[in-house]
């Protein structure tokens, strides 16, 4: 049974994968430019506006208001790409690719019982590692919890530049990035207001901040295509004019410690009209990262993108 399901994914970026894409930074990147990318981009000087943790909720959750994972249909499924861009675009990997789909659904008048296979591909020095997982979950009606839609303790892949790596993030902007079920980002800021301190513990690293602030917070709402192999899809799944709103929001996350800040630019896309398990359509992370060795900083960017999506099993 598990088999037959999984079937229907295989090839789903049969004419967009590729298998090794990470292209090594040129020599002289770092003996150039001092080992610095784009840092006037990311540095945090002259902040936008400064904006609460309760606006930022409130832009964030404001686009799927009208959501709700009880509409999670037995069948549901999407495929999500990880990737990572260097240095401004000197270089670019496709890290995973993880596809996720609803293979059993129970009801009661409580609650509603799924089963999630998630099939995963991880990239790394030009292997492919595959895993496939079953993941049960339980929604509460009424409650409308968050669904997790991916695993939380697993440690991102690394790309290798010039025999190093970049650090990654701080871990508790990692986490947020890594966890792609709609809601997750305002629970994690709404647990972070509480907390008062940006404090996380893991792998034995400490990460602090005496305080966060958020600034330049815009929204942009548009008709955006949907991922392109939903577009090639027999009528674009149904999708009217082959559109879908997507809310874009955008803001940055500082991070202090005395006066001395780090500045973490968030690009987040939702949208209520794909499968509620697909609607953060894009997450995407930029920052400063140290490299090993002390050869300075390096600006890193880090995506998660819905690339496919379904909203039922398609009927044989």
């Amino acid at each position: 049974m598990k088999i037959v399901r999984q079937k229907s994914f295989n090839g789903v970026r049969a004419f967009m994968l590729i298998q090794l894409v990470l292209v090594l930074l040129l020599p002289f990147l770092f003996t150039q430019t001092g080992g610095c990318q784009g840092q006037d981009d990311t540095l945090p000087l002259n902040l936008g506006t400064e904006v609460t943790a309760k606006q930022l909720d409130e832009a964030i959750s404001k686009p799927l208001d009208g959501t709700t994972p009880e509409s999670i249909k037995l069948g549901e499924a999407f495929v999500v790409s990880e990737t990572q861009e260097l240095g401004a675009g000197a270089a670019f990997a496709i890290i995973s690719d993880t596809a996720q789909s609803v293979i059993e659904r129970r009801e009661s008048a409580t609650e509603i019982l799924l089963t999630v296979i998630e099939s995963k591909q991880k990239y790394t020095n030009g292997e492919v590692q595959k895993t496939s997982t079953e993941i049960p979950y339980r929604i509460e009606k009424a409650a409308k919890p968050a669904v997790a839609v991916s695993p939380k303790d697993e440690v991102p892949a690394q790309v290798p530049a010039l025999g190093t790596s970049p650090e990654n993030f701080r871990p508790e902007v990692e986490a947020m990035l890594r966890d792609v079920a709609p809601l997750a980002f305002v629970n994690a800021i709404r647990q972070r207001e509480s907390a008062k301190v940006a404090m996380e513990v893991k792998s034995g690293v400490e990460t602090f901040a005496e305080r966060v602030t958020y600034h330049g917070l815009k929204v942009v709402i548009s008709k955006d295509s949907p991922p392109l192999a939903v577009q090639q899809a027999p009528n674009c799944l149904g999708i009217p004019n082959c559109k879908i709103t997507v809310h874009h929001v955008n803001f940055d996350m500082v991070f202090w410690k005395g006066d001395k800040p780090e500045r973490i630019h968030w690009e987040l896309s939702m949208s209520p009209e794909t499968p509620y398990l697909a609607a953060m359509v894009n997450k995407c992370v930029s920052g400063l990262s140290k490299l090993a060795d002390n050869q300075g900083d390096i600006l890193v960017r880090q995506c998660l993108s819905v690339i496919n999506f379904r909203y039922v099993q398609p009927q044989p």
